[in-house]
């Protein structure tokens, strides 16, 4: 099987491909791709790609601890033809590499877009340099190059074998940061039961269900309707953001995630079934936490 990879080699997507293999035991083969589009693309096209291009599988990241959510990602799950599967969780550290001696003479700084919201304080703190932002992080790395007085922001997986130039060693915001990434495949969620969920011990195993609720019209109190049903059912949301439409201004889809024991999973998908009766709602996954 082949696997989408937010590439290139080296990232934090690479690692938690990696990461997964080991986890799960599975041999996948992993493609690269430049964008989060790209790796969507890879897994639910049709007739865009041949069989030896396309991807049965891909990772994407969806939350970090100090970034939030990856906007992109939410987007093309509701787009997409696509439902998940599974989840994984990689720690994520960042490291300065650099053309020079020290940080005065940093005059020129590389840092990927995400990474920059999870290293601001240390960022914040080279007030004589300039920030170049990357679409990646290994890209960073790349474009630090030879070039005098520059440096980059990295993983830190890739700075650790950094012997001739200047490095700091961690300047992530938090020693307890990790990127959630997703697990995709092609298709509709089964809303009948979870998916690779043993049927022993269901007292003791978690699912989470992300889904989207799409309101039909806009009309006051939908969002009270929707947190009233998940109150009176006792299920459990540990998360809400708001999206908007892209089709009128003011108006907006509400990716939800609900967590519960696999043995209230018929009670979670009963209140789905009534919140559909005046909303569209697109359940895009089933799956052990």
């Amino acid at each position: 099987m082949k696997i989408g990879i937010l590439g290139p080699e080296g990232t934090f997507s690479d690692k938690a491909y990696m990461e997964y293999c080991k986890k799960t035991g599975q041999e996948l083969v992993g493609e690269y791709y430049p964008t989060i589009d790209d790796v969507f693309q890879a897994v639910c096209s049709d007739n865009d790609m041949t069989a030896t291009e396309a991807c049965d599988l891909c990772i994407v990241p969806v939350e970090n601890t100090l970034d939030g959510y990856v906007q992109r990602t939410l987007d093309l799950l509701l787009e997409k033809n696509v439902c998940i599967i599974d989840e994984n969780m990689v720690s994520v550290q960042f490291s300065l590499v650099g053309n020079v001696k020290n940080l005065d003479e940093i005059k020129t700084l590389y840092v990927q877009f995400k990474a920059n919201g999870q290293c601001r304080r240390f960022i914040n703190s080279l007030s004589n340099a300039k920030i170049v932002t990357t679409d990646s992080n290994m890209e960073s790395y790349y474009k630090l190059g030879d070039e005098e007085g520059a440096a980059a922001i990295v993983p830190h997986h890739i700075a650790v074998n950094e012997t001739d130039r200047f490095v700091i060693e961690n300047v992530t915001d938090s020693d307890h940061n990790h990127t959630r990434f997703l697990i995709v495949k092609k298709g509709q969620a089964k809303d009948n039961k979870a998916v690779n969920m043993p049927t022993n011990s269901q007292d003791k195993i978690k699912v989470r269900v992300p889904i989207y609720v799409m309101p039909v019209e806009d009309r006051p109190g939908i969002l009270f309707e929707l947190l009233q049903s998940f109150y009176d059912n006792k299920i459990n949301m540990i998360s809400i953001m708001s999206r908007p439409t892209k089709q009128e201004l003011g108006t907006y889809n509400f990716y939800i995630e609900i967590d519960g024991k696999l043995e209230r999973l018929d009670v979670i998908l009963d209140t789905l079934e009534q919140i559909k009766k005046s909303n569209n709602v697109k359940i895009l996954g089933i799956y052990k936490e």
